[in-house]
């Protein structure tokens, strides 16, 4: 069979971690629907919808959101996560927003701590507003 006959193609899974190697350096805003790994440095916003790693050599300085934070390099910045993990060698410094932080002995943080934000879409403070209004009206 040739290379680009039907049979051999491989198709595009959910599960898909996408990788930034060592030796990369990406500047900017990165936004990434599965799982990311970072082992190379990213400096700006990252998006990582399920899990990102940042590996021992990856060098993160930003912000992040993200379900679940694994930290094993350096991370500078804010972060926005359900879980967050500082593995033995993790050094994270700077606002940390999750209700569910585990740190390995070894592990580093320097700075503040927060329970995880609730962002609400802008149209239900619109709702909010309408209602209230609705409400006064009524009065």
């Amino acid at each position: 069979m040739g290379i680009f006959s039907g049979q051999s193609r491989v198709k595009s899974q959910s599960s898909t971690t996408t990788l930034i190697a060592e030796g990369c350096t990406i500047n900017g805003h990165l936004k990434v629907e599965n799982q990311l790994q970072i082992d190379g440095y990213v400096e700006g916003k990252i998006e990582a919808a399920n899990r990102l790693k940042i590996s021992e050599s990856g060098n993160v300085l930003g912000e992040i959101t993200t379900e679940h934070l694994i930290i094993n390099g350096h991370f500078e910045g804010t972060c926005h996560a359900t879980n967050i993990e500082i593995l033995r060698c993790g050094n994270v410094s700077g606002t940390i927003y999750s209700d569910n932080l585990s740190i390995e002995p070894g592990g580093k943080f320097t700075g503040i701590t927060n329970p995880s934000e609730k962002i609400e879409p802008d149209n239900v403070h619109e709702l909010a507003d309408n209602v209230a209004r609705i409400s006064n009206d009524v009065l």
